[in-house]
């Protein structure tokens, strides 16, 4: 993203949170990043256009907050407790913006901005999906859909707590605890051999039909730049082994999961390397 666009998005977010988006006008977001309405209109097609990116810039800031972590351990329950440390702290940070959100029903329902907010969730899901099955392995295969959204409403829990009540909570206390009370939430499944309410076909039905699509395609031309510009060797071949695969009619898991630990071991192709992970919990 373009250093101007960055500046109007920080500006434009604080006066959001300050007044509100609806009384918010364009002029004086313009006036506030000392450029003209014009010059604020090349860069963006309108305040809807405008919240859009703020929406989609500020949630890639958290998943690279969050996937910078994987390097910080090889124990898979360290790397959960300190990604969901950062998931609160980041959406702590933007306190004010999100009660104006929630105060205004701000963001307006555009087919763009559902879209994207549909994608956002299914993220979450395969996040939270790909760390339990990551922590507790294939015996919670079946009851892991069911564990993954009683993960994120525990989440969503502590984060109303520290949003609309200002509480003062510890955020690495509350990723611990929310970590053992998922044991315990496992422990239950597995000593009762209780039945998941929602299954895997369930979850089928909810995700978008064309999210996996979508994200391949996303998935093929960030590979395609990697190999373009990488310098690299083994990043450039690497990329170059994954774009056959993902061209196949049946991508082998087994392949893409060598080549994508490659990715992983370099921060510039970092990020593509999260979303084939994402990608593979998704089919």
């Amino acid at each position: 993203m373009e250093e101007k666009q960055v500046h109007i998005i920080e500006q434009a977010s604080r006066l959001f949170a300050n007044k509100g988006f609806s009384s918010t006008s364009v002029q004086e977001i313009a006036a506030e990043c000392g450029m003209s309405k014009g010059a604020f209109y090349l860069q963006f097609k309108s305040k809807d256009a405008l919240l859009y990116t703020l929406l989609e810039y500020y949630w890639k800031q958290i998943q690279h907050r969050v996937h910078t972590i994987h390097f910080i351990s090889d124990d898979p329950r360290e790397r959960f407790t300190e990604q969901i440390k950062v998931v609160i702290e980041e959406i702590a940070n933007h306190r004010e913006f999100i009660i104006m959100q929630v105060r205004e029903q701000a963001i307006p329902f555009n087919d763009t901005i559902e879209t994207f907010i549909k994608k956002m969730r299914t993220y979450g899901f395969l996040f939270y999906k790909k760390h339990l099955l990551d922590m507790y392995g294939d015996k919670v295969e079946t009851y892991v859909s069911e564990m993954a959204l009683l993960s994120q409403s525990l989440i969503r829990t502590y984060i109303d707590l520290i949003i609309t009540d200002n509480a003062e909570l510890d955020y690495l206390d509350i990723a611990k605890a929310i970590l053992k009370r998922t044991d315990y939430l496992i422990e239950g499944f597995l000593n009762h051999n209780d039945q998941p309410v929602i299954t895997e076909s369930l979850i089928q039905q909810i995700i978008p039909a064309d999210f996996a699509s979508n994200q391949q395609i996303e998935i093929i031309e960030r590979l395609k730049e990697i190999k373009a510009e990488e310098k690299e060797a083994e990043l450039s071949d690497t990329a170059d082994v994954l774009l056959e695969e993902f061209q196949r009619e049946t991508p082998r898991k087994a392949v893409i999961n060598g080549m994508t630990a490659n990715l992983e071991k370099h921060t510039s192709s970092f990020d593509v390397a999260m979303m084939i992970r994402t990608y593979c919990t998704s089919y």
